[in-house]
């Protein structure tokens, strides 16, 4: 319920500011999977209030939903919680084990960040407002959302340098190169236009930036990966009894 801890027979009630938050709070999941979509009963019941309550603090079940979705757009896009997330990652694991975070990481921001615009232009169509000038609060909040933005730019920079650098003398590119190689492979995971083929889990991704994708003349060649899955069973049963014994390719050893 949507009531502030007060005496145990009468709670205090909340501020329509304070009210309005919790509400977004409790409704934000169910947001993020239904999107506009969501019906006024299922917001009511998950805030714990009567849809009365829900169209007094936001006037109509649309404006709501935009709120809820600016909220997400702003933790997606929060740079306090980026820098604190790529900090959190210890840095004497393995590189690999380093980046495979940070690429799991900024993988679900990314997602975040598009669900959350997904629902904001799914509701600018809904609402008929895309033939019309923005209005001012519309306008002042895509500035506030850009410095926002470019404030996590830069905490994502610096973040992916402390990533890097106990391994930076062993880097064959200058360290910020290696940054925004590494931004653009949890990119391209969400701007890929033909989905030919699913995105490779953050493991595969962060061993091929470490490793390359082409072995040294030294590195032994691997069987493909189809052979590799299978079971072979033993040579003997390769001839079974009564068979003609199977000639060998004059390559084989």
């Amino acid at each position: 319920m949507l009531a502030a801890p007060g005496a145990s027979r009468r709670a205090t009630p909340l501020s329509p500011d304070d009210r309005r938050s919790a509400i977004i709070e409790a409704v934000l999941p169910l947001v993020g999977e239904f999107g506009v979509d969501v019906t006024s009963r299922e917001l009511a019941d998950a805030a714990g209030v009567a849809e009365g309550t829900l169209f007094r603090a936001f006037g109509d079940k649309l404006t709501l939903v935009g709120a809820v979705a600016v909220e997400g757009l702003h933790r997606a896009s929060g740079p306090v919680e980026t820098r604190a997330e790529l900090a959190a990652i210890d840095r004497e694991a393995p590189l690999e084990e380093r980046l495979e975070r940070v690429i799991e990481l900024g993988r679900r921001r990314m997602s975040d960040v598009v669900r959350w615009m997904t629902v904001l232009r799914v509701l600018h169509h809904r609402t008929g407002a895309r033939d019309m000038v923005p209005p001012d609060h519309v306008q002042e909040f895509r500035a506030q959302l850009a410095e926002q933005r470019e404030r996590q730019r830069e905490a994502t920079v610096a973040g992916l340098v402390g990533v890097l650098q106990p391994d930076e003398h062993r880097l064959r590119v200058p360290i910020e190169v290696a940054v925004a190689l590494l931004e653009a492979s949890i990119a391209g995971t969400h701007a890929r236009v033909d989905h030919l083929l699913p995105a490779p889990s953050p493991r595969v991704v962060a061993d091929a930036l470490v490793h390359g994708i082409a072995r040294t003349a030294e590195e032994p060649a691997e069987p493909p990966a189809d052979e590799k899955s299978q079971d072979r069973e033993p040579a003997a049963t390769e001839n079974p009894p009564g068979a003609t014994p199977r000639t060998p390719h004059p390559q084989e050893p």
